[in-house]
C-alpha cells in the first residue's frame, strides 16, 4: 500500500486536508484493497521514512514532501529506496 500511497503523492494533486488525501486513494484504490486504516498505515510509514511531513495548519497543501521522497522518486519506488538504504547501511 505504500507504494499506491507513494504514487498518488507523486501526482502534483494538492490536498488542503489529509482526510481529503486518504479518501482519494481510497477512492481511486478500492480494487487493491485500500481502506482508510491501510492508507492511514502507509502514511505514517512514509512519515517515519521521512518521505513526507503533514502540516495540519496548511491551506493549500497539507502534505510536505521531504528530500527523501525525491530520492525514492529518482529510484521510482520506496522498495528501491529502502533497498538502497540497506545496502548502504550493510556495507
Amino acid at each position: 500500500m505504500e507504494e499506491i500511497v507513494f504514487k498518488t503523492l507523486l501526482s502534483d494533486t494538492k490536498f488542503s486536508r489529509i482526510e481529503n488525501f486518504i479518501q482519494d486513494v481510497i477512492s481511486s484504490n478500492k480494487n487493491n484493497g485500500a481502506t482508510y486504516e491501510t492508507v492511514r498505515e502507509s502514511l505514517i510509514k512514509l512519515i517515519l521514512y521521512r518521505f513526507i511531513k503533514i502540516d495540519t495548519n496548511a491551506s493549500n497543501d497539507c502534505i510536505l514532501k521531504e528530500p527523501n521522497f525525491y530520492q525514492a522518486r529518482e529510484l521510482g519506488s520506496v522498495s528501491s529506496w529502502l533497498e538502497k538504504r540497506r545496502a548502504y547501511r550493510s556495507s
